[in-house]
Order: structure tokens, then C-alpha cells, then sequence
């Protein structure tokens, strides 16, 4: 596979020198294909020199090298640039496979930023700093989260994770209302495929600030849109964690049976899950069912 899609970068390089000069949206088309054959060939240089100075300068050589040694990419092709504003393109990956330790996640469709720099079109590409942003969250290191986000914002502002991850910062730092905006932010960038991670968010921060009915509906929109990216996109563990959110709001409106039903339904999606652990012992008793 990887030897087609190189094969496939220099066909195209080919002929482009035989055929003339190429359109700025097929020139930023063609960098996002090289950048994609060397991401999938694990190929250092080749990825390093696609980046653009901001994404280069925000993560250093070292996270991308330790991001190639660890993951896999595969895809099955790469589409026609789209310019958003002047210098700026977008440049969607069709049936993207992201393969590091422990999962895989199944994108339909992706997308690339490319900006002009110099004659050039070069990658804003923040892939390596999305781990790092989701540990100092679960390690309650909101500010550092808060410093990453910012990095992967300012080095590709179209993609929503940026913008997801300042929510959970600004959330933990109790600054809501930047929490919110960033929520909106992201909801306005973020695909189909990606909408609900985002409604799933909004569950969370609903329930966090004492709006379960809201809570409730976002988390069932974020079950209902991701139907058709389970369990590709979306894992077990996420879905079950997604029915809980749904039971801790039915819960907290004082309906302890359906919570119950959430619960039931989490364990049946992912039975060792941690959340729903917790979840069952806030569960009240209820009654047997009479014979």
C-alpha cells in the first residue's frame, strides 16, 4: 500500500512537470498528497518538511518523530483543495485509519489546513499534540492542557480538537464562559463524523452546571449522530460512557429508573467500564418487581 501511494506522489509530480504549471488548489491538492504518502510511510523528512514554521515551531522534531514511531496511518485518498480564505486551503483524506497502541479509530473523511508560505503550500498539522492535551486533562494539569490547546489552535485553527481541548482546560479552571465559547467553536468546525465528541462535551459541561434536561438531550443527539461511526470512530468505552451521561442526567431530574435503563444499556456496550462502576453506586435501589 505504501509503496503505491509514493508511486502514485511521483506519477503526479510527473506529470505535472510534462503537462505545465498547476492551479494554486491543484498545488496545495498535490502537497497534501505528498505530506499523506510520507505520514503513512512513517517517513520523518518527508512529514517534517510538509509542516508549516508555526506547526514545526510549536512541536518540535521529537513529538513528531515519537508520533511516527507509535502510530500508523493509512487512507484511501485525498480529494480536491478548497480554499477557505486568501492563502489558507482545506484539503479533505477519504477513509482515514489512525493505529497507535491499544486502538484504532476509523475517520470516513478528514480534513488538512495547507497554508502559502513562500511559493509552497505547507501542512498545519497538530496530530502529536492531541494525546498530550487528553493526559495533562485526565492528569488535572489544566493550565498546561490550556498551552497545548492554544498550539494546536494556533497552528491549525479549522480543526475542532484544538478548540475541544481548550474547552476542557477553561472547564477545569473554572472559566466558564470561555469554556462555553470554545464548545461553540468547536461545534461550528468540527464534521459530521467528529459532532459527537463535541455534543458529548456539551452533555458533560450541561450537567457540570446544573442543566440536566439539556444535558440529556445533547447526550442523546451525540448517541443518535454517532450511529453510523460506531464502533469505527466511536469505541465501546465512548458509548458507554456516552449512556451514563445520559443516566446521570435522567438521575439528576429525579428519574431513577430510567438512569437505571442507561446503566443497563452501558453494560451491555462496555461491562468493565469506569464510569459506569461509579455510576452504579449513585443509583438508588429500586424496588423488585412483585411476582
Amino acid at each position: 500500500m505504501r509503496r503505491v501511494l509514493v508511486l502514485l506522489v511521483a506519477l503526479l509530480a510527473l506529470t505535472a512537470g510534462c503537462g505545465g504549471e498547476l492551479t494554486t488548489a491543484e498545488a496545495a491538492a498535490a502537497s497534501a498528497q505528498r505530506f499523506m504518502a510520507s505520514l503513512s510511510a512513517g517517513d520523518f523528512a518527508g512529514v517534517w518538511g510538509a509542516l508549516t514554521s508555526e506547526a514545526r515551531e510549536r512541536m518540535g522534531s521529537s513529538a513528531v518523530a515519537a508520533y511516527l514511531r507509535e502510530t500508523e496511518v493509512e487512507y484511501d485518498r485525498v480529494g480536491d483543495a478548497v480554499e477557505v480564505e486568501p492563502g489558507l486551503m482545506r484539503v479533505p483524506v477519504a477513509g482515514l485509519t489512525v493505529t497507535d497502541p491499544g486502538r484504532t479509530v476509523k475517520w470516513p473523511e478528514a480534513w488538512l489546513t495547507l497554508r502559502q508560505e513562500g511559493d509552497g503550500w505547507l501542512v498545519a498539522w497538530a496530530d502529536p499534540l492531541f494525546d498530550a492535551a487528553l493526559s495533562a486533562y485526565h492528569n488535572t494539569e489544566y493550565v498546561e492542557q490550556l498551552d497545548l490547546a492554544r498550539a494546536i489552535v494556533a497552528i491549525d485553527p479549522y480543526h475542532y480538537r484544538g478548540h475541544l481541548e481548550m474547552h476542557y482546560a477553561f472547564r477545569g479552571l473554572g472559566r466558564l464562559r470561555q469554556a462555553e465559547h470554545a464548545l461553540q467553536l468547536a461545534q461550528e468546525r468540527a464534521t459530521a463524523a467528529q459532532k459527537p465528541d463535541v455534543l458529548a462535551a456539551w452533555a458533560r459541561f450541561k450537567l457540570a452546571i446544573g442543566a440536566p434536561a439539556d444535558a440529556l438531550g445533547y447526550a442523546q443527539q451525540a448517541l443518535d449522530l454517532a450511529k453510523p461511526y460506531y464502533p469505527g470512530t466511536y469505541s465501546p468505552a465512548w458509548w458507554a460512557e456516552t449512556l451514563v451521561l445520559s443516566g446521570q442526567a435522567a438521575l439528576a431530574l429525579g428519574d431513577g429508573e430510567t438512569a437505571a435503563l442507561y446503566a443497563e444499556a452501558a453494560a451491555a456496550a462496555d461491562p468493565k467500564n469506569a464510569a459506569l462502576a461509579l455510576f452504579r453506586q449513585q443509583l438508588p435501589a429500586l424496588p423488585a418487581n412483585e411476582p
